[in-house]
């Protein structure tokens, strides 16, 4: 099935639009030369004779229907891969489970909607069935009906960003095709980053296009083929053979708000209206009035794309003679939508963080707020996932703000705009509905993700001598956790629903030392109580801390230490959680060699990265390796007289001193301090710095170092004022070094993730694990290769040894952001769970039993639930 799935992806994803609309007069338009051509990338493991056999079993059996008898056509592919793959049970599409991987694999890069619709209007051609429930949920579940009930006994959703987990290309799609003239400046913007989808072909036929104007072809031809279908008579008659872009489509450019004013006849016409708010308003004009009222109460807002889809398809899959000529039309309909969606859904196979932000900076292009659009991307979130699984704890994150009024109005929005009824039919408009869900107490509760930026302050200007790392960001954390700490004394009905603090976003941007203050600030924060008494009921409950660590890194190493600074700077303890920490627990041997056992980082994280390595050595009494521990201490020694040395003033009385690494390591951990406490005055004992407000007081790290001696320590005090404020070894930290890693610097790293795993379950800190969000940020992969099993493997394994040298920490299945990841929370159980079972031991043998699997996912389900913050 693999030539099949790729052939899919390569006619309805890859292809070019501008092609398929010149050739529309062709009987056969999939030629063999322009398969080829595309074929170079789709089947790179496959020499071009072998490519030639696919395109001939293209022609020969999968452009034909199961009876090969019908006549040709590109759509009837998807049937050979959907009649194996996609069954029906109560009016909605289900994946079959031994086929989920393989599902996964193509939908993500096509759309769902594409094998569902397609499914569906097939066997009901066949069946000659009508359809009328198309508001099926957004991820298919598989139909393994034992994880279902596994699942209904509860789950802990502790992972979910709620601005990346709306179906933000479905919503984003259906804006653009109802309001096709209004994002020129969206476009524009757009157009200036880096396009993600990679292209595919390198043809000199390949037309010269650019997204937007594909996006306006779209949109003609979704108008042209709604109004077919439903016998309406178009005004607009635009040659879209011309390349797509302002040049040639001149004629399409010219007549956007002629096109703009018939989809507008349409909404008026056609399109189902809804009540947002105090308005009415049509969401799309395919939406029709009469839809039927069981679709209302699930996911309708993909009713319209979908039903449009499958009477295309329908119609295809009958040989509609009035239809054949409209083909082309909906084959480029297809492709030009699956090219959009790749820019705004990670499909570009790319590893690493840098990746995934750039889809998550653009997310909420096409949603403008306070549109019906935007409403409903946040309000399907949460709503559609609480209707489709059973959760039981629901964690929503949510960006801080620097003023406790902004911050109160930005939690006042977010309950306005997920009411389940933000949105409602006018036709099942009831006010009293919104009025009574003004009073019921949410679903879920919020934690509060602070987000990590980038230091921009130049190191060559005069003020970086009195300015430490990060002093912007660091200045608005203080900002943000006042705010919050404020909101929890004021304000008694939002603070209830605040129950954890995190920091998000690029590992690369600011470490943990960065928010160590704020963390102590909010985690230890007490009520004053000096608003009681206006108050009917008094509560005080503990924020509880996570934070992103070790999800991406130059080497697993300052993975590693980033998970540790997490831990001992920001004083997490039992009850708080790491997301991702996919450092923790790789394959130390898979992902060097993924990276060819050569390294490219900034110079002061190879020195941070040498002697903090080194200290755990020390500290876990590793014996192993010795040679290749000279070789890090020698490169201390170079690399600390590079960036550091040379860089002391040549009067500094400390410019001819020996600094071994342990004073080089005791100044690291002083790094969970306010760098301002170190400076100046060096002498004088940071605790005389500290006044009596309970933000000053947590300028000092309590918990680590525990010796008061490190901190009077002269030595330890001014590598550390060097660290935060010598422009000179900032600037040059920056530069770049290649690291060369050994088979012993393997082994090293090895011992101490193994010993690190332990001592982070005796913390009984727990581990949030985002299975598809780290399979494609991560550098595995295959969904077993997560280290989740590596983390925790009781009941999945069987060897007594192998349960006995395991952590067993507390781990949980979350989705993190499924609207840009494309998932749900029961598939990201399914996906390990069938995963596991595929899983074969070195005799080729499955290596799990599938019973054990479940038992222990269901160890999973419990223990997300434990780490609920509520």
């Amino acid at each position: 099935m693999d030539n099949l799935r790729k052939s899919i992806r390569l006619l309805f994803a890859d292809y070019c639009p501008d092609k398929v609309l010149r050739a529309k007069y062709e009987e056969d338009y999939i030629g063999q030369q322009s398969f080829l051509e595309n074929g170079l990338h789709s089947f790179s493991n496959y020499s071009l004779d072998e490519i030639q056999n696919v395109f001939i079993k293209l022609e020969t059996d999968w452009f034909l229907v199961n009876d090969k008898v019908k006549k040709k056509s590109v759509f009837n592919i998807l049937t050979h891969f959907n009649s194996k793959v996609v069954v029906e049970e109560n009016l909605e599409p289900f994946i079959e489970y031994q086929h989920l991987l393989k599902w996964r694999d193509l939908s993500y890069y096509v759309g769902e909607d594409l094998l569902t619709c397609s499914h569906f209007a097939y066997t009901d051609s066949v069946s000659q069935r009508g359809r009328d429930f198309f508001s099926w949920r957004p991820t298919a579940f598989s139909n393994n009906k034992r994880l279902r009930i596994l699942l209904k006994k509860g789950l802990a959703e502790n992972h979910f960003h709620l601005k990346g987990s709306g179906p933000v290309f479905d919503l984003s799609w259906i804006n653009l095709m109802n309001n096709v003239n209004h994002f020129e400046k969206e476009f524009t913007a757009l157009e200036k980053e880096m396009t993600l989808l990679t292209k595919t072909s390198n043809s000199s036929n390949s037309s010269k296009k650019t997204l937007k104007v594909l996006v306006y072809k779209a949109a003609y031809i979704r108008s042209k083929l709604f109004n077919h279908i439903n016998n309406l008579n178009p005004i607009l008659d635009i040659d879209l053979t011309q390349d797509s872009n302002n040049i040639n489509s001149n004629d399409l450019i010219i007549k956007l708000n002629e096109l703009n004013q018939e989809i507008g006849l349409n909404k008026k016409d056609c399109g189902h209206r809804f009540k947002h708010f105090k308005n009415t308003e049509v969401i799309d004009y395919a939406i029709p009035k009469n839809i039927h009222i069981q679709n209302l109460s699930h996911s309708y807002i993909f009713y319209g794309e979908r039903k449009l889809m499958y009477d295309c398809f329908k119609k295809i899959y009958n040989q509609d003679k009035d239809f054949k000529k409209f083909h082309h039309l909906f084959h480029t309909y297809l492709l030009i939508k699956a090219q959009f969606r790749a820019e705004l859904i990670q499909v570009n196979d790319k590893i690493g963080f840098g990746n995934f932000s750039k889809y998550q900076d653009r997310k909420e292009l096409f949603l403008p707020d306070h549109s019906i659009y935007h409403t409903a991307f946040v309000n399907l979130a949460v709503n559609d996932t609480l209707n489709h699984s059973k959760i039981s704890s629901f964690e929503v994150r949510i960006t801080p703000k620097e003023e406790y009024s902004k911050l109160s109005e930005s939690i006042a929005s977010y309950n306005k705009t997920l009411k389940k009824n933000a949105i409602q039919s006018e036709k099942e408009f009831r006010p009293e509905l919104v009025t009574s869900e003004l009073n019921q107490k949410p679903k879920h509760f919020y934690t509060i993700h602070y987000i990590k930026k980038e230091d921009k302050l130049k190191v060559s200007s005069i003020s970086s001598y009195v300015t430490c790392r990060h002093s912007k960001l660091r200045k608005e954390i203080k900002n943000q956790s006042i705010a919050i700490s404020t909101l929890r004394e004021k304000n008694i009905k939002y603070s209830e629903s605040i129950r954890g603090i995190d920091a998000a976003s690029s590992e690369f941007a600011a470490s943990p030392e960065v928010f160590a203050q704020g963390f102590r600030y909010l985690k230890n924060h007490k009520l004053k109580g000096t608003l009681n008494h206006l108050k009917q009921v008094v509560s005080e409950h503990k924020i509880y801390a996570t934070y992103h660590a070790g999800e991406d890194f130059y080497d697993l190493v300052d993975g590693l230490r980033a998970i540790d600074e997490c831990v001992i700077f920001l004083n997490l303890t039992q009850g708080d959680r790491i997301g991702h920490a996919l450092a923790l627990g790789i394959d130390a041997k898979e992902y060097y060699q993924f990276k060819k056992h050569k390294l490219m980082l900034p110079k002061q994280i190879v020195l941070d990265n040498t002697v903090w390595l080194l200290a755990k050595i020390r500290k876990f009494g590793i014996g192993i390796c010795r040679n290749e521990v000279n070789r890090l201490e020698k490169l201390y020694e170079n690399l600390f007289s590079e960036l550091y040395k040379d860089n002391f003033d040549k009067k500094n009385e400390f410019k001819n001193k020996y600094f071994h690494q342990t004073i080089y390591h005791d100044a690291w951990k002083l790094r969970g301090d306010d760098p301002y406490l170190y400076i100046d005055t060096l002498d004088t004992d940071v605790y005389e710095k500290i006044n009596l407000t309970y933000w000053e007081r947590c300028r000092i790290n309590e918990e680590y170092p525990k010796s008061k001696n490190t901190r009077k320590n002269i030595d330890v005090k001014f590598l550390n004022q060097q660290y935060h404020f010598n422009p000179k070894i900032k600037e040059d930290g920056k530069l770049i070094k290649q690291f060369e890693v050994t088979h012993d610097y393997m082994l090293l790293v090895e011992a101490v993730q193994e010993k690190m795993m332990h001592d982070i379950k005796i913390k009984n800190i727990a581990i949030e694990c985002n299975p598809t969000s780290n399979y494609l940020i991560g550098t595995f992969k295959r969904y077993a290769k997560h280290p989740i099993s590596k983390f925790f493997n009781l009941g999945l394994e069987t060897s007594p040894d192998l349960i006995k040298d395991c952590p067993q920490l507390s781990v949980s299945i979350n989705t993190d952001d499924q609207g840009i990841f494309s998932t749900s929370l029961e598939n990201e159980y399914a996906l390990m769970a069938i995963a596991m079972e595929k899983e074969k031991d070195a005799f080729g043998n499955r290596k799990y039993n599938s019973t054990m699997i479940f038992e222990w996912l269901d160890r999973i389900r419990q223990m997300g639930l434990e780490q609920s913050f509520m």
